[in-house]
């Protein structure tokens, strides 16, 4: 037996003092996999399978259902895994509507009040469900200056029902386990967005302030329904780097992420960035002038390795790096053990790291590897680290 809390090893990895044992940390387990797991069918969310199963239950007005089932499966999965820290799930609010109409048995038609409309589909094949079709994508930049006029007219409010799962998951874990809030700031990834960053630059920042006016309120909510850290970010690069440059970069996410992550420490809650992809081009302003405390989902494939971080950004708490693109899906268990390993030896000493894979378990990721990472670790997890190969 270990002699802390979760919550006591979490807290001193935060302050860069050795724990007992490197903290472990999934933000989301595919409702498949969390099934394996379970011995039933789970709603843990988590990828395609989870957003489909959003969509089918509120389109079929289940919403009651889904958060009770979530609430439940969530909780019992963390217990199973040991998992040091948990991100409840927000859930549609109480008069979410969902899906408009479905097209056929896996086609969601979507619409909203300022007709605005898209289209999504689940592919049993890949266990996506994505976007395939969306007014944005037909009338291009300029249908992104008539979001924006809209956007700007929405009063910034949260609907507290979201935060059912939230309140529940908290109550049952938070106790000993360390609880992930979110909140973050981003440019959409979509074509007309990327367009518009060069075009329209300035209504790119309108939408971003107000924007950051919602996620600053969502924060503050997050605090009183019991988060200890927020893990915010946004999606910003793929393998090649950032989707727009460090100059963009400095004039539309910089500004906004520092009053983020100023407004996160006046409540005392510490900010993790997360994105996968290079991120090495803009590494300067995003982790050493924004203010952020840490950074996860490390994309490994991307070229963004432990070592690395650890050696040039000695005061970042790190999470992840464990590829769950290709050696989780694709490798043996002993690849698995063996990129566990590596990223311990790299991550651990020193403390400021906290074990995982590289974004999330995703319902393509085999259960069997899953837990080959999670053995791994109750083996060789313990401070001081060291792989096996050099004791």
């Amino acid at each position: 037996m270990y002699g802390m809390t979760s919550r006591d090893r979490v807290n001193l990895v935060f302050k860069h003092e050795e724990p007992d044992k490197v903290p472990f940390f999934e933000q989301e387990v595919a409702s498949n996999v969390a099934s394996e797991l379970l011995g039933r069918y789970a709603y843990t969310g988590g990828g395609g399978v989870g957003w489909r199963d959003v969509a089918e239950l509120v389109y079929q007005g289940k919403r009651d259902f889904l958060v009770d089932r979530l609430c439940a499966d969530v909780v019992e999965l963390h217990v199973k895994l040991n998992l040091d820290i948990v991100r409840p799930p927000m859930v549609p609010a109480r008069d979410a509507t969902g899906p408009k109409r479905k097209l056929d048995d896996y086609t969601y038609y979507y619409e909203d009040d300022w007709g605005f409309w898209s289209v999504s589909r689940y592919d049993p094949g890949s266990r996506m469900f994505m976007r395939v079709d969306s007014r944005l994508r037909r009338e291009g930049i300029s249908s992104v200056d008539r979001f924006v006029q809209c956007f700007l007219d929405e009063p910034v409010e949260v609907d507290e029902s979201e935060f059912e799962a939230f309140d529940y998951i908290v109550e049952r874990l938070g106790s000993e386990r360390f609880i992930a809030g979110g909140g973050g700031i981003a440019v959409p990834v979509e074509a007309p967005w990327m367009q518009a960053l060069f075009q329209k630059p300035d209504v790119v920042e309108k939408y971003l302030d107000h924007a950051l006016e919602r996620t600053l309120r969502v924060v503050e909510l997050m605090k009183a329904h019991g988060a200890d850290f927020i893990l915010g970010g946004g999606d910003l690069a793929d393998n090649h780097g950032p989707m727009y440059s460090p100059r963009l970069f400095r004039r539309l996410i910089l500004p906004r992420l520092k009053k983020l992550t100023s407004f996160c420490h006046s409540l005392g809650l510490p900010y993790v960035f997360r994105t996968d992809g290079n991120t090495w081009p803009i590494s300067q302003e995003l982790f050493m002038e924004s203010g952020v405390d840490g950074y996860g989902e490390i994309d490994a494939q991307a070229g963004m390795r432990i070592g690395d971080l650890k050696r040039r950004l000695p005061k970042l708490v790190l999470w992840g790096n464990v590829d769950c693109a290709k050696t989780l899906v694709y490798g043996t268990g002993d690849d698995v053990a063996r990129e566990t390993l590596r990223c311990l030896e790299e991550g651990a000493p020193g403390s400021g790291y906290i074990l995982g894979s590289s974004n999330t378990i995703h319902p393509n990721v085999p259960t069997g590897n899953l837990l080959a990472m999670i053995k791994t670790a109750h083996k060789y997890a313990s401070y001081p680290v060291k792989a096996p190969w050099r004791t």
